[in-house]
């Protein structure tokens, strides 16, 4: 069985399609989601936000406005993410191994430059937002458009 050139075309443009891809995503994503349940889990709890970092190119919040959510509360478990009266619901918890610079200028428009994340960094998806792990001790965490970042709060 021969092939029109229409089809060898077309067969050209899928293998040409296959490879931007796979050269364009392990540049973004370095490793796939659930990448440890451990990972995960060493989010959970309390963190109390110490200092935003920076803003991506759209926010919800002003400078001012960021700036007063310093010292409050975020909280993390199992079936919720909890920020002030806003109840995200039960958080994914998914991981993912990351190249900072690439993820954040695609995902939020934003630099990692003021961030001061570890390459690669683990990002935890939230559900309504995602945490960025620093240490076992401190997040970065996106809120409203604003990297701040946070501590374990001890009981």
């Amino acid at each position: 069985m021969r092939y029109s050139p229409v089809c060898g075309a077309l067969k050209r443009a899928i293998l040409i399609v296959a490879a931007i891809i796979n050269a364009a995503v392990p540049a973004l994503w370095v490793a796939p989601p659930a990448y440890a349940a451990s990972e995960a889990e060493s989010v959970l709890g309390r963190w109390r936000f110490t200092v935003p970092l920076d803003s991506a190119e759209i926010t919800a919040l002003d400078d001012r406005e960021a700036g007063a959510l310093v010292g409050r509360i975020f909280t993390i478990t199992k079936d919720r993410v909890a920020f002030g009266r806003r109840d995200c619901g039960a958080p994914t918890l998914d991981v993912m191994l990351v190249e900072p610079t690439l993820y954040l200028r695609e995902q939020a428009h934003a630099s990692s430059e003021n961030l001061h994340l570890p390459n690669p960094v683990k990002v935890v998806d939230l559900g309504c937002t995602v945490a960025f792990i620093k240490s076992h001790n401190k997040l970065t965490i996106f809120w409203k458009g604003w990297f701040f970042d946070a501590v374990r709060v001890r009981r």
